[in-house]
């Protein structure tokens, strides 16, 4: 499967299995003889936080990927995140991630929220993805300052500490432009870890 591909229907699974705001049923009122449909759905009941709805996408770029995007799923205290990314360059260096994470949502103050997530996934070559003798695992700890520019959109900005785990023969000597610290676990294993830098736009 073609990488950007893969990093489509990862994302299209992520909007397939939301609860996108169910449509309301219309409210029946009692006419004359028979029943009349209303359009109005009543007062919309108060949703914890500052984002409106249950299913947000958000837009970013980071020292890891130039172009990332996400699936949020879940309007209140908590969410799901589905995310993928991708890291243009030259034949050998360009690459895409994919991960999942989950997290929580604060507001702050009346345009001022903040997000914390874990997220879990791998970095994989765009040139013959899934293949080597290697793998990887990408873990991050992602916090996120919003400011509500609208009900719908955002910007925001905040930091993120990564831990990389490679194993056998690696795609890659590193995948951030942040200077890292490395250690070897096993003869074979490779552990880098960095603090590193996010910004995007929240829909």
């Amino acid at each position: 499967m073609k990488p950007r591909a893969l990093l489509a229907l990862w994302l299209w699974a992520g909007a397939a299995v939301a609860d996108v705001r169910a449509a309301r049923p219309l409210a029946m009122e009692e006419g004359e003889g028979a029943f009349a449909q209303s359009a109005d759905p009543g007062p919309e009941p108060e949703r914890r936080g500052l984002r409106k709805g249950n299913v947000h996408m958000e837009l970013w770029a980071s020292d890891i990927q130039l172009a990332n995007l996400a699936v949020k799923l879940g309007g209140g205290p908590f969410y799901l995140t589905l995310l993928a990314g991708i890291e243009p360059g030259s034949r050998d260096e360009a690459r895409f991630n994919f991960g999942l994470g989950v997290g929580g949502h604060m507001v702050l103050s009346h345009r001022f929220w903040l997000d914390l997530d874990v997220t879990g996934g791998a970095v994989q070559p765009v040139q013959k993805p899934l293949e080597g003798d290697g793998g990887n695992v990408l873990g991050q700890l992602r916090l996120m300052l919003g400011v509500q520019v609208m009900p719908r959109f955002a910007v925001f900005v905040g930091p993120t500490y990564n831990a990389w785990l490679v194993w056998g023969q690696p795609d890659f000597a590193s995948v951030t432009r942040m200077s890292v610290r490395e250690s070897h676990p096993k003869a074979d294993k490779r552990l880098q870890h960095w603090p590193g830098l996010q910004l995007g736009l929240h829909f």
